[in-house]
């Protein structure tokens, strides 16, 4: 099927009857593949194709175990509070929202970035997902932006005080713009699992080590930036790092060689 980006957006429009053509859509994945990191993804389209130099990234903080509920709040309120406090010209990451009179708040920084914020959120879920992001764009003031939910087993789109979810056509031109968002979404999450996951493989090597303390571990990884450039390291250079002793860079490198 032909894609045609500025049709389908059109589209959109009309099929979730939003005021706004959106040309500036974010979508938010959450990745939970295990629980050791759990990570959300946040992906934005523009004119119907991928902006990709303004997508982001994000490690949950205040979530213990897999809760998409309480992550997508998280993601969603770090996401647009620092949205905020950057329009706002307060320093600080994440930091939230100071809530000056919220009218004046939303008049200045729409009119000082128009596109900074976006036209339409999209989080991958059904009524739960879109339920919290909701409440922290309330609580950010943001409660007049456009958002839906899109839950994938059966493509329904949930909207905010609708009882009743939207199914759109399968060949609908909107479904498959959402569709493409949400997928690039989660593909970017699953991007960023994968590479923390292989990175805690490869730094589990180091655990392994007789000798190898943590505070041992942190310093090799700090001045070698990873177990691939430990590996590289001669003896001498090993024991530069606080904590290793010549015996000890030795015994590094010929454990890892024997891993290798």
């Amino acid at each position: 099927t032909t894609i045609d980006p500025v049709a389908d957006v059109l589209a959109l429009k009309d099929a979730l009857g939003i005021p706004v053509l959106p040309k500036v859509m974010e979508c938010f994945d959450i990745s939970n593949i295990t629980t050791t990191h759990i990570v959300a993804s946040m992906v934005r389209f523009k004119n119907g194709v991928p902006d990709r130099a303004n997508y982001r990234r994000y490690r949950i903080r205040t979530v213990k175990g897999q809760d998409d509920f309480a992550s997508m709040a998280e993601v969603v309120r770090r996401r647009y509070a620092r949205v905020l406090t950057e329009a706002n010209g307060s320093a600080g990451e994440d930091a939230e929202y100071n809530q000056e009179p919220i009218i004046e708040a939303m008049e200045r920084i729409k009119a000082q970035l128009p596109i900074t914020l976006p036209d339409l959120i999209i989080v991958d879920g059904g009524k739960g997902q879109l339920g919290m992001a909701c409440r922290e764009l309330q609580r950010l003031g943001l409660h007049d932006l456009p958002i839906i939910g899109l839950a994938k087993e059966f493509e329904e789109i949930y909207r905010p005080g609708r009882p009743l979810p939207l199914q759109l056509p399968e060949d609908s031109g909107a479904l498959r713009l959402l569709q493409r968002i949400r997928d690039e979404a989660h593909r970017f999450a699953n991007a960023y699992h994968s590479l923390l996951l292989k990175k805690r493989i490869s730094e589990s090597a180091l655990d392994e080590i007789p000798g190898i303390s943590s505070n041992r571990k942190k310093a090799l990884l700090a001045k070698f930036g990873s177990v691939a450039r430990v590996r590289k390291a001669s003896a001498d250079q090993l024991a530069e790092v606080e904590g290793i002793s010549p015996r000890l860079a030795e015994e590094v490198i010929s454990y890892l060689a024997r891993q290798k």
